[in-house]
């Protein structure tokens, strides 16, 4: 799990993510949100191809200029991204779309909004071959996300970046989610639907999922008044040399967990009612979930 040296090129990270978020991110954005104010269209901007460039400052490493075919960075990571920011929210009264900034519906004024909160990472696994490239393949997948720390503040924001190893004993879950989409939810909707195509695996940040493939957070950043005076602060970072063999994966809020899996937990001499947090090695005594069999299906639509 320690990255290989020869492939690090980028260096003095810290002062280019900071330039990159501010000119690719918060910049653009800012403008986005004063013109929305006129146009009354959405100020969202999505996250995916500045995602692969933040990706490549992060871990000091090039991408290999293929865009949406290929490795994402030149080691073979894969990087997969997310936003929670600015998506619409929808007026419970009339349905109007609300946008973030909004307190109360354009149409009927009611403060009665849905806030959305349900992004998430898509991983296409459609074949035999795709699952082998993200199970066996793949050494690396980098999930970047970018979210609101304070859901009822919309001008503070935050980035993180963790890292799951599917070539890695602790990255065994991840491999098992994704076997077990294809096998059984993939394989059996297109054999009785072949002409529609099943949604991608869907993973959530902060879910339990999540949580069971041991991601290991190595960067995270914050942008406090994002749209009226942005300022920008790196709160953690993974330097692209450092061995990730030697570091924690992300600690499991317990509030997350069943009445089940607490008691298989308790079974097993672990007191959850002291702990706040399910550490990586108390996980190991947790089954996944059974997976949903009803998923929504998107027609021919094509994922990355």
């Amino acid at each position: 799990m320690k990255p290989n040296q020869q492939y690090i090129t980028i260096f003095d990270n810290r002062e280019k993510i900071v330039a990159f978020v501010k000119e690719m991110l918060v910049d653009p954005r800012r403008s986005a949100h004063k013109w929305s104010e006129m146009t009354n269209q959405t100020p969202n901007l999505k996250i995916g191809y500045p995602g692969q460039h933040l990706a490549s400052l992060i871990l000091g490493m090039k991408g290999t200029a293929t865009g949406a075919r290929g490795n994402d960075i030149i080691d073979g990571t894969e990087v997969k991204s997310c936003s929670l920011v600015d998506q619409s929210d929808k007026c419970k009264e009339c349905g109007t779309n609300v946008f973030k900034t909004q307190t109360c519906c354009p149409v009927c004024n009611s403060t009665n909004i849905r806030r959305n909160f349900d992004s998430k990472w898509l991983i296409p696994v459609r074949n035999e071959y795709e699952l082998r490239m993200a199970t066996i393949e793949t050494p690396r997948f980098l999930f970047l996300i970018t979210d609101y720390p304070d859901r009822t503040n919309f001008d503070n924001i935050r980035i993180r970046a963790f890292e799951v190893y599917p070539q890695e004993s602790r990255g065994r879950r991840f491999n098992e989610l994704l076997n077990n989409y294809y096998n059984y939810i993939y394989i059996p909707h297109i054999k009785k639907n072949p002409n529609q195509t099943p949604a991608p695996k869907n993973l959530f940040p902060d879910s339990f999922p999540f949580y069971m493939c041991n991601p290991v957070k190595i960067f995270e950043c914050s942008i406090t008044n994002s749209i009226t005076n942005p300022e920008i602060q790196i709160n953690h970072y993974v330097e692209p040399e450092v061995d990730r063999g030697q570091l924690e994966s992300e600690q499991m809020p317990i509030n997350l967990l069943s009445e089940t899996e607490k008691r298989i937990l308790m079974d097993n001499g672990i007191n959850t009612r002291t702990l706040g947090y399910i550490t990586e090695s108390m996980r190991e005594y947790l089954p996944l979930r059974e997976t949903d069999k009803k998923i929504k299906t998107i027609g021919t639509k094509k994922h990355k």
